[in-house]
């Protein structure tokens, strides 16, 4: 199945929401491209009336055509015909009337077809179509054929696969430094806690030394008084 313009894409959703019960294949086209322009039907060949403002006009009437025998052949819409189907008057248009166009007649063109597009409007005068399922789940899915939402389902997963896979590896990454590092953190650690037993132990001791060296002074201090008393006292004191 081909890519669909944006104006193909209009038209398909137009014919989608068809009812069956209205479903004349003219009356379709009629609904879509002939607003403010007009089908007149002469002997043999057709005349496409429009304003001469509308500048595709013509393009949008034969693309228009183009995408209805496309969608047929590619069994999207199955067209059927009533071989007895009545003449309903040499005149098709959603609102172009006979009365605007004779009031507006300077502002309109009637541009004759004289092509095979006689016998293809003629058939689709006395045609229905009904929609085919795959076209409206084309509708449903935004354009998109079943290949492509596969090809996207696949490549969604692809990616969120590599974002997982990202996530993994800088999860083993940060993982893997931190086994590098935690060696040298703890020893960080350990070392900082040794520095502080140290100066724990240099405190105490130096407080241990301190007041050793108070008692000694104390102790010196006692025998100096004691010589100092001696000294001082006659020898006879401690005649017997």
């Amino acid at each position: 199945m081909r890519n669909f313009s944006e104006y193909e894409k209009k038209l398909i959703q137009e014919i989608v929401k068809t009812d069956l019960q209205k479903s004349n294949v003219l009356d379709v086209i009629s609904n879509i491209t002939l607003i403010d322009r007009g089908i007149q039907l002469k002997e043999k060949e057709i005349a496409l009336v429009y304003f001469k403002s509308d500048k595709n006009a013509l393009n949008e009437f034969f693309e228009t055509l183009s995408l209805i025998k496309y969608l047929e052949r590619n069994d999207l819409i199955f067209i059927h015909t009533n071989y007895d189907f009545p003449n309903e008057g040499n005149y098709i248009s959603k609102n172009l009337d006979q009365n605007t166009i004779t009031k507006k007649a300077s502002e309109l063109i009637s541009q004759p077809i004289p092509t095979n597009i006689f016998d293809i409007i003629s058939d689709y005068r006395k045609s229905y179509l009904v929609v085919g399922t795959e076209l409206k789940k084309l509708v449903e899915n935004k354009f998109k054929t079943n290949e492509q939402i596969h090809h996207e389902t696949e490549i969604a997963e692809s990616r969120k696969q590599t974002i997982i896979s990202r996530y993994s590896f800088y999860i083993a990454l940060a993982a893997l430094l931190f086994s590098f590092l935690t060696p040298f953190i703890f020893d960080t650690k350990l070392d900082k806690n040794q520095i502080d037993s140290i100066k724990h132990e240099l405190k105490n001791n130096s407080k241990n030394q301190i007041q050793g060296l108070e008692k000694i002074r104390e102790e010196l201090k006692i025998i100096s008084d004691s010589i100092k008393i001696k000294a001082q006292t006659p020898n006879n004191v401690y005649k017997k």
